[in-house]
């Protein structure tokens, strides 16, 4: 079985824009903050994102090749502002794209705050990290909050960017018993090759990558458990290739999967909306009128698969 830790996602180099259409400033992501209290959660303000390292070995998984180090390794976190520390909350792990070090989009956080979700960005997980890393530094996030906090094993989500939305929805591959669903913007790919539909002969002819998985042997666990939610817009220059992925890989093979076409979305992270509308699928199952539409073009050329 092919390994992830040898594996780099090459895309194209793009500025992250957050969902009000202004770059995110890395230094929304702040200098890592000692957390120095063993054993105990760090010492966060509601509402407040804080970049820290954890003074404990961090929670590995089983089996994972790829072991972290704590000193080595920091995560941007964001409790809601409401938070209380008895009550059980969900978690969205988030992983980068062009950039190494992030925080929480603005756009994010009154969505986070209503759905009782806390935010954990793993720093050092943008597009130049090996995979195997940026998988493993996403399961240590997961696995660190569940640590401190309580949270419900069944609202664990993985989300990404770009390059990073790639890697949210590998991991949700390699490992169905951890994530519940992803998050996806402006990224995507399939175990196996689809049809080319909406991508064009121009298009096809500058980039024919519609992606693959390396570690696809749970793909059958991974349909039963996973919900998958695909986030782009006529602007994102993956946007025919994502709606070939969904249309003819995720939705005719019967996994649980919403594509959100947003009108006006460049390649950038998701906005208020439509992180919105993707938990409402996630968590009530409604997905949003006219938001599952079926390609309506044809095309008689088939995708390839690289096997990235």
């Amino acid at each position: 079985m092919k390994t992830l830790t040898t594996l780099c996602i090459c895309l194209s180099t793009c500025l992250i824009v957050t969902a009000g259409g202004r770059a995110l400033d890395a230094g929304k992501a702040e200098e890592a903050n000692p957390w120095v209290k063993s054993g105990t959660p760090p010492p966060l303000v509601t509402g407040k994102g804080m970049t820290v390292s954890c003074p404990d070995h961090l929670p590995q998984e089983t089996g994972n090749s790829v072991k972290l180090e704590n000193q080595k390794e920091a995560f941007h976190i964001r409790l809601p502002s409401n938070f209380n520390p008895v009550e059980i909350y969900g978690v969205v792990v988030f992983i980068s794209g062009p950039q190494n070090k992030i925080g929480c989009p603005d756009a994010w956080m009154p969505v986070l705050d209503q759905r009782k979700l806390i935010y954990i960005a793993p720093q050092n997980a943008g597009n130049k990290e090996m995979v195997g890393f940026r998988d493993a530094r996403a399961v240590v996030s997961a696995l660190l909050v569940k640590k401190y906090y309580h949270i419900d094993p069944k609202r664990v989500y993985v989300a990404g960017y770009s390059g990073g939305a790639r890697v949210a929805g590998m991991s949700a591959f390699k490992h169905p018993d951890l994530w519940r669903a992803t998050i996806q913007s402006c990224g995507a790919d399939f175990y196996k090759p689809v049809p080319r539909v909406e991508v064009t002969d121009e298009e096809f002819a500058k980039s024919s990558d519609y992606g693959g998985l390396p570690d696809a042997g749970r793909a059958q666990e991974t349909k039963a458990k996973v919900k998958f939610v695909f986030i782009t817009g006529p602007g994102d220059f993956r946007n025919h290739y994502i709606k070939d992925i969904y249309n003819g890989g995720y939705k005719p093979n019967g996994f649980m999967a919403l594509l959100i076409d947003v009108p006006e979305m460049k390649h950038n992270i998701c906005n208020t909306e439509s992180l919105a509308k993707a938990l409402e699928y996630i968590e009530n199952g409604n997905p949003a009128p006219g938001e599952d539409k079926p390609s309506t073009r044809r095309g008689n050329s088939t995708s390839k698969n690289n096997g990235q």
